[in-house]
């Protein structure tokens, strides 16, 4: 995953014909950092890879996932998903399956965590439907909890967090579109 990550992070920027001191920063990245992604040499962080797909005006989904072929239907395998974030106490963020703009993610907060996320791209938006738990969402200063069973949006072009409020796991499946 590291050198395909490499391999379109190199690609955007020469395409555009930046340098490495340009892309960092236009994406408040150091130099340093961007040279070990660029060779494969560094397991960027969400945020990072967040940072990088703003900068270079692209989505996550981009950076990351497996280009399909353009078939009108694509399957991908439940251990295809990649975990993009996990913690220690069993939290952990899995994009499921991803296509331009859109993005399906599986959520698990354990009791008490919770993960932040910078703003999107302008028109930007997130739906969430919880199976467990309480999640709980902080976009701007606003703040909502959603119990199982049901469902939210949110304008994601706000920095926003996300929570888990309860004390038990909270389930939660996450949509994120992104336009380009």
């Amino acid at each position: 995953m590291a050198a395909e990550i490499a391999s379109r992070v190199r690609a955007a920027r020469t395409q555009r014909r930046w340098t490495l001191d340009e892309l960092a920063a236009r994406s408040t990245l150091s130099r340093r950092l961007l040279v070990q992604i660029e060779h494969a040499d560094a397991n960027p962080s969400l945020a990072t890879l967040l940072k990088l797909a703003a900068a270079l005006r692209t989505t996550l989904t981009e950076l990351v996932a497996e280009q399909p072929e353009r078939e009108p239907v694509a399957v991908v395998a439940g251990h295809d998903a990649m975990t993009l974030w996990s913690t220690p106490s069993g939290s952990a963020a899995r994009l499921l399956v991803s296509h331009g703009p859109i993005e399906l993610w599986s959520w698990t907060l354990s009791p008490g965590d919770r993960r932040a996320s910078e703003a999107h791209r302008p028109g930007s938006v997130e739906l969430i439907t919880v199976q467990a738990g309480t999640a709980a969402f902080d976009v701007g200063d606003h703040r909502v909890e959603v119990p199982a069973g049901d469902s939210a949006w949110f304008d994601a072009t706000s920095p926003h967090i996300y929570s888990n409020p309860g004390t038990t796991t909270t389930n939660f499946t996450l949509v994120v579109l992104e336009p380009a």
